[in-house]
């Protein structure tokens, strides 16, 4: 399977548009209940319609090579409504570079980004360059990130992404999350290309 046909949902236009709005709005609420001072009633009225959204979603479950969440590629980070929504500005030549701003939802304390929300970007930019370059579906073998400084909240902030080195199926690569001209974070890993009969749709024991 090719790295292009990893991500493809077969949505048109007008339905990839609709998935990116909804994901969107799924954001709106994330980071609102993330910064909401109690109140009993607004609780447990969002906690009904939740629970009533759960019970209409479950029938359209669907395996991972069917599931929209992730298979959008025209939409940032594929549409995945799990991940910090980095916007690419330019890419090619084994690199990559675009704008990040992570809100409330992705707070872990000091009104700073938590530091596993800066990981989950760094896995998600590093990994996705990782398989362009690939052109095959890639694994993380390690991440590590190293904090330089705070990561700021509703700020937009420049992440670049680049390989180091190819061997074999070995995808080496580094990137950087800079406030301005402060490194905020930096992270360097490596990427496996897998082999034919692995990744999408088989659980790493294989089945």
């Amino acid at each position: 399977m090719s790295w292009e046909t990893i991500f493809a949902s077969n949505l048109g236009p007008d339905d990839a548009a609709a998935w990116g709005r909804l994901v969107r709005s799924l954001r709106e609420v994330q980071d609102g209940v993330a910064s909401m001072s109690f109140d009993r009633g607004t609780v447990d009225a969002l906690a009904d319609d939740l629970g009533a959204w759960a019970d209409k979603l479950e029938p359209l479950s669907a395996s991972e090579s069917e599931q929209v969440n992730g298979r959008v590629p025209t939409l940032p980070v594929r549409g995945h409504a799990m991940l910090p929504e980095l916007r690419v500005t330019s890419a090619g030549g084994g690199r990559v570079d675009g704008t990040v701003s992570f809100g409330r939802w992705f707070m872990g304390g000091g009104m700073a980004a938590h530091g596993g929300a800066i990981t989950l970007l760094f896995d998600e930019a590093l990994g996705i360059l990782a398989s362009v370059t690939g052109k095959a579906i890639t694994r993380t073998a390690y991440l590590r990130t190293d904090f330089r400084a705070l990561t700021p909240l509703d700020t937009e902030l420049q992440v670049s992404a680049w390989v180091e080195r190819i061997e074999d199926r070995k995808i080496f690569l580094r990137g950087e999350i800079r406030h301005g001209s402060t490194v905020c974070a930096e992270a360097d890993g490596l990427f496996l290309r897998l082999r034919p009969e692995q990744g999408l749709g088989h659980r790493t024991d294989g089945s």
